[in-house]
């Protein structure tokens, strides 16, 4: 185990602080005013727009963490999504906290759905709003919305285990069963995207606030795009889809 210095340490607060005040910025000055220039466009160009906007910012936080050494990310087939003509699920595993915000900072263009809660989280809401982000709750809304949105052609960031990898789970929690649901309804492929980490720093039970002990690195690669055909026995589907991220090797490398 890598033994953590005080310089270590310090960097690591330091990237904290300066990403903490960068954030700040973008979401209580920032993204307002981009949603009140948004308010005169229609509205999937005001998604469109909104969406090009948080990824940049997204792209923002990585540069700070790649920059004080705290994450190496890297991408691996990304670019056969963004050359996909019609809508796709992008189907992340979930091993820690920030794994939204680094896929999000490579995909073109995708609504996200989160947590009802972070909707009401003055450092996120107006971003989220900004790309029309979609509520998990209630979820039958949540559901409806992903489908109309995808028979529309567009992209939706779908978390399939619900919540950050819990530990008695092992690599992956089981999948939502919102997940078929959406895909056979929708027609829309389902892409697999594959996050490792070295660390399990911002996994579930992690203290925000507690430093991680050395650099971390994390790898996310998009898998075999599958479909959820309207015969198909939708626990068999979510059960096999489980099984290609496991053996892909998601989650925490040991």
């Amino acid at each position: 185990m890598h033994s953590t210095t005080l310089a270590d340490r310090l960097r690591f607060a330091t990237a904290g602080v300066v990403l903490l005040t960068y954030w700040s910025v973008c979401s209580l000055v920032f993204l307002p005013v981009v949603n009140l220039a948004l308010l005169l466009r229609c509205q999937p160009r005001r998604r469109e727009l909104g969406q090009a906007v948080l990824k940049q910012l997204f792209r923002g936080v990585a540069g700070i963490l790649r920059r004080f050494g705290v994450i190496d990310v890297t991408y691996e087939g990304f670019e056969r999504v963004k050359a996909h003509i019609g809508p796709v699920i992008l189907a992340p595993n979930h091993p820690a906290l920030w794994d939204a915000v680094f896929v999000l900072a490579e995909v073109d263009r995708a609504a996200c759905v989160l947590k009802a809660s972070l909707l009401c989280n003055p450092l996120l809401a107006f971003g989220a709003r900004a790309a029309g982000f979609i509520s998990n709750e209630p979820s039958h809304q949540m559901m409806r919305r992903c489908i109309e949105l995808l028979r529309d052609g567009e992209r939706i960031l779908f978390f399939p285990e619900g919540t950050r990898t819990r530990p008695e789970h092992g690599r992956m929690n089981p999948l939502s069963g919102g997940l078929a649901i959406i895909a056979r309804n929708s027609g829309a492929p389902v892409w697999p995207i594959i996050v490792r980490t070295s660390s399990r720093y911002l996994s579930k039970g992690w203290p925000i606030w507690r430093l991680p002990p050395e650099p971390i690195h994390i790898r996310i690669s998009m898998g075999e795009p599958v479909v959820c055909s309207p015969e198909e026995d939708a626990q068999k589907f979510l059960d096999q889809l489980r099984e290609s991220y496991i053996a892909a090797g998601c989650g925490v490398m040991e």
